[in-house]
């Protein structure tokens, strides 16, 4: 059983609140449901004293941070996604976010200041305990985001690609007295196991969100595999070997590199399992779709 922990300077009015909630909800078994839980969250923002904008803020960025203590793999983390779920399904309360250009959002059904939060969350692990595995809360955070996306509430596709491009798209190796190289050995890859952990948990949860789409996705980059040699890249003018974001190609790519994982000989038996995982999920989607 996960217990939650309230961490750094998460400390607020309403935190211990949050985390009562969580910790009646998330274990298996337990009685309350993801919809009771967004219901009783709900009521926190109703009850709120301050701005829209100060709760909501103070409120994701507590909750991915609670989400980060839970394991990737336990149906915890997969039920902190359903409660996100669940809130969006709430019937939606137009408010005006004053300190964010005086938008009118609409909560939940919006999520708004989500992905901000997350975005602050992706850059660092300020709250983490001292001794705490850093890569297995990363691991965590990254699956729960995952899970999110799965239910196309929010727009995460730039976070699958990054993952995506750093474990399978190649690396390059260093030359004395040449240019660099493009490796395509997955074992050449730095940390390729925790890579391996995020990609396979965005193609997962998230495949059927990005399969048969084709376009671009503001914020993403290419890795050697998918960049174009330099000459025919000034011939085209263009960088990469199809959209700079989601196209079939690239996910042919990322398919065929998940095998070449999967079927290596340098690759530990955990990664390899993690890979054959994903190389099933997307062959899945695939039929699914045909």
């Amino acid at each position: 059983m996960v217990t939650l922990r309230i961490e750094g300077n998460q400390e607020g009015e309403f935190s211990e609140k949050v985390v009562a909630i969580l910790d009646s909800t998330l274990p298996p078994g337990s009685t309350s449901e993801p919809l009771d839980a967004a219901k009783s969250l709900n009521e926190l923002f109703k009850s709120h004293s301050g701005s829209p904008d100060a709760f909501l803020w103070r409120f994701w960025d507590l909750f991915h941070d609670l989400a980060r203590q839970l394991p990737y793999d336990g149906p915890e983390n997969e039920r902190m996604a359903v409660i996100v779920k669940e809130l969006h399904a709430l019937d939606p309360v137009p408010v005006v976010l004053e300190d964010w250009g005086g938008d009118t959002v609409q909560v939940w059904r919006d999520l708004p200041l989500f992905r901000a939060t997350i975005d602050e969350q992706w850059c660092a692990d300020q709250n983490a305990p001292d001794g705490v595995d850093l890569k297995q809360r990363q691991l965590n955070l990254q699956t729960y985001a995952a899970r999110v996306f799965s239910y196309n509430l929010v727009p995460l596709e730039q976070y699958a690609i990054w993952a995506l491009t750093e474990a399978l798209e190649g690396t390059m190796t260093p030359i004395r007295g040449a240019p660099d190289e493009e490796n395509p050995d997955p074992s050449a890859v730095e940390d390729l196991p925790f890579k391996t952990a995020v990609a396979s948990a965005w193609m997962i949860h998230g495949g059927t969100v990005m399969y048969g789409r084709d376009e671009e996705v503001h914020g993403t980059l290419g890795g050697p595999l998918w960049r174009l040699e330099k000459k025919v890249a000034v011939k085209l003018r263009r960088k990469y070997k199809g959209t700079q974001g989601l196209c079939a190609d690239r996910w042919q790519l990322w398919k065929e590199r998940f095998g070449v994982i999967r079927d290596s000989g340098k690759v530990d038996e955990i990664t390899q399992k993690r890979a054959a995982e994903a190389y099933d999920v997307m062959e899945k989607i695939e039929r699914q779709r045909s």
